[in-house]
């Protein structure tokens, strides 16, 4: 007889018969929720909305009151950097910071037809305590509607304001939010990342009735792009024996959904910790079935309902779960001049101290010149007059500064097209940056900047980058494959010893990458732990990798007390005055005595040889390993299979920062080499080989001294020899025609 087990998950009771859900035993409650009461008149705009008061430690926790109505969330409209920049980014999930003087972005709200439209906003909002209170102010726009003024006064904490609109429409909403913040002290590039002010994406919204938010297909698929725009996870519940293809099916058709910008949160349905947004649950049954339900959350959850080893059709599903294409790098052909208009980029207008902004752009995959051909950038830019001195405009390439432009002499007007060189080595395939960092210092730096009536540069979209023509060449390494990997191709080593956290690790990467523009069937990566090392890492002990990918142990200070000491007395460190700086030991102490031998001085010539002599890492793999340490490795299992690339994964490493850090690895074409290591910073480190860059099409009269340029650049060392070598056996024929015509003359 079968032991019956009454559980709730995801606020909705059902019964486990043997462990395993029927569909005829889940008991659902019905679509419709409960009256809705009538909501508590809003406060002023500005004014906090009382909350209840939080338990005093030690005291159980109230009962939380029945839910009426459902916070519809705002979320970005574009995809937000993680990192603190000028300007909106996302530091942690679901917090929306905006940073500088001044700063501006663009919100969304979709609002369900034939309802009720809300009368307000709800903002969850602090700043920072730099922030001038005086006159500091929050702009809200709202499509078309008038704009609204906020003051902005929290500065202990999130405060939940309410702020009254009348421009809100049923479906797609903007909301643009401006903020003028300055300092309260200082002026200058470090004040400008002082101010801030953030947005709780989890609490800002409109409040609605959950009687006017079904549970359909429309609710969910809003519910999961606000929660991906906001940075947060989906939750995807399973039972701990569900086969890991069918999660696999599951999370395929998320991530392709959410376009690589969500990742995934693998739950188990006994887990009572709390959770935000959508969920989905995998529910083993008699039946194929995709349903929808509110959770005692009120929140949208899709439940799918499967039996046998494949999940019911998703194409209906999927259709709803559709989010805007991201915006890619515009590909800029070489040989052609192309505006900035061109690139996807409008006018480029900075008024904080502190600015920068990055135009990425996309060069062919075959692209690659390495000697001294020059790129050009023909600049049209402008400044305010009257710039403090020292204000200075630096423009970069791929975070290389190629030009120093000064901004506090002849403002106030545009300027004249300014043609600025630079090396196209600086360049490579696939995407560059192009950077346009302002410094502007205030004067003085330790009294409030006072407010401007004009911008202080503006860079036009009429400003245009020529790249010279390259042979079809690309250097060795994963980045060709790297370029071309999709979800589809990742996947678990299935002789792994821990098969089960690599198979795990593969849904949750799979499903956080970002699909490729040009995706390759045939490229895969396939995660691994320690038990089976590829032929690649032949020269690589296991204890090498174990020491680059594990996590060191901090000595106990008991056990560095009774360590004994060294052996021989170490130099003394002194100072000879407080500015001088403490002498370096000599190298008879530094180094230790070893013994010189005519073998090993020739082999340390070689390895210093083999450093300069190549465009390479110049050091064995196992030397190169040696100090280092990181999460992951990435390196390719077969040389002569460049398509099949590895990944090694640590005992710590996190899956959500490693599916990052590989599109940052294949965009920015970082990976000319054979291995990378992931450090713990997040930061990439190559390994590269000793290969010659391939050439992919002939060789011609219009392409030889390009070919040339690149293989004396790739190795000048090389290059020189040959050319030695060819001097050499061109002075033979010389030598014969002088002798044949030294004997005809003697006779």
């Amino acid at each position: 007889m079968n032991k019956t087990t009454r559980l709730t998950l995801l606020g909705l009771p059902f019964l486990l018969l043997s462990g395993t859900a029927m569909a005829q035993d889940i008991v659902l409650p019905p679509a419709a929720a409960p009256e809705a009461q009538p909501a508590p008149e809003a406060p002023p705009v500005g004014q906090s909305i009382d909350a209840a008061p939080a338990p005093r430690d030690g005291m159980p926790e109230a009962p939380a009151p029945e839910i009426r109505q459902s916070l519809l969330k705002l979320r970005p409209l574009t995809t937000l950097p993680e990192e603190v920049r000028m300007g909106p980014s996302l530091p942690q999930p679901g917090i929306l910071r905006l940073t500088g003087e001044v700063a501006r972005t663009d919100l969304g709200l979709d609002l369900p037809p034939d309802q009720a439209l809300p009368e307000s906003l709800q903002l969850s909002l602090r700043s920072a305590i730099n922030v001038l209170p005086d006159t500091a102010v929050m702009q809200i726009t709202v499509n078309d509607a008038a704009p609204v003024d906020m003051p902005l006064n929290s500065f202990n904490g999130f405060k939940t304001v309410n702020v009254p609109t009348e421009g809100l429409i049923a479906g797609q909403n903007r909301i643009a939010i401006s903020l003028r913040q300055p300092h309260r002290i200082y002026c200058g590039p470090d004040a400008s990342f002082g101010v801030w002010t953030e947005l709780d994406l989890t609490r800002s919204g409109a409040q609605i009735d959950q009687s006017n938010l079904p549970p359909t297909a429309q609710g969910f698929a809003l519910a999961l792009s606000q929660q991906v725009g906001s940075g947060l996870p989906v939750t995807v519940l399973s039972g701990d024996d569900t086969d890991p293809a069918i999660l696999r099916q599951m999370t395929d058709a998320l991530g392709t959904a959410m376009q690589g910008r969500g990742w995934i949160d693998m739950r188990s349905p006994y887990d009572i910790a709390a959770r935000q947004g959508p969920s989905v649950a995998l529910l083993p049954s008699d039946r194929d079935q995709i349903s929808y339900r509110l959770d005692g959350r009120g929140t949208p959850t899709m439940v799918v309902e499967y039996q046998g080893d494949a999940l019911p059709d998703f194409s209906l599903a999927m259709q709803e779960l559709t989010f805007p294409a991201q915006a890619q790098a515009q590909m800029l052909q070489p040989g052609v001049a192309q505006t900035l208009a061109q690139l996807g980029q409008s006018d480029i207008v900075g008024n904080t101290h502190y600015f920068r902004k990055d135009v990425e752009f996309r060069l062919p995959d075959d692209w690659l010149l390495l000697a001294n051909q020059k790129a050009r950038l023909n600049l049209q830019y402008g400044y305010a007059e009257n710039l403090p001195q020292g204000s200075i405009l630096l423009v970069k390439i791929n975070d290389e500064t190629v030009r120093l432009l000064p901004l506090d002499r002849e403002g106030g007007k545009l300027l004249d097209p300014l043609a600025v060189g630079f090396g196209a080595r600086l360049l490579h395939s696939g995407v560059n940056t192009l950077s346009f960092e302002m410094m502007v210092p205030g004067n003085p730096p330790d009294v409030a900047c006072p407010p401007r009536q004009t911008d202080m540069l503006v860079v036009t979209k009429e400003s245009s980058l020529l790249v010279p023509h390259s042979p079809a060449m690309q250097l060795g390494g994963f980045s060709s494959a790297l370029s071309g990997l999709s979800a589809a191709g990742i996947k678990a080593d299935p002789a792994a010893a821990e098969r089960s956290r690599m198979e795990m690790a593969a849904i949750q990467l799979a499903a956080g990458l970002r699909p490729s523009p040009e995706p390759d069937a045939a490229v895969s990566l396939t995660l691994m732990d320690f038990s089976t090392l590829p032929t690649s890492l032949a020269d690589v002990s296991l204890r090498e990798l174990q020491e680059a990918l594990f996590p060191t142990v901090a000595m106990p200070a008991a056990s560095a007390q009774a360590a004994p000491p060294p052996a021989a007395p170490q130099a003394p460190s002194f100072r000879l005055s407080e500015t001088a700086e403490t002498p370096a030991p000599t190298a008879e102490v530094a180094a230790p005595a070893r013994s010189w031998s005519p073998l090993a001085w020739l082999h340390r010539q070689r390895e210093r040889l083999e450093k300069a002599a190549f465009l390479s890492s110049g050091e064995g793999l196992s030397q190169w390993l040696d100090g280092r340490r990181g999460d992951a490795l990435l390196i390719t299992l077969d040389r002569s299979q460049p398509e099949a690339l590895g990944l090694i994964l640590g005992p710590d490493a996190q899956t959500r920062g490693i599916s990052r850090a590989l599109d940052e690895l294949r965009s920015n074409r970082l990976g000319q080499g054979a291995v990378a290591l992931l450090s713990n910073d997040g930061s990439w480190e190559i390994w590269s080989p000793v290969e010659t860059p391939r050439l992919q099409e002939r060789v011609t009269v219009m392409n030889l001294f390009p070919i040339l340029g690149n293989l004396a650049s790739w190795s000048p060392f090389l290059f020189a020899t040959m050319l030695l070598v060819l001097g050499l056996i061109s002075v033979v024929p010389a030598l014969a025609i002088v002798i044949i015509f030294r004997k005809s003359r003697l006779r």
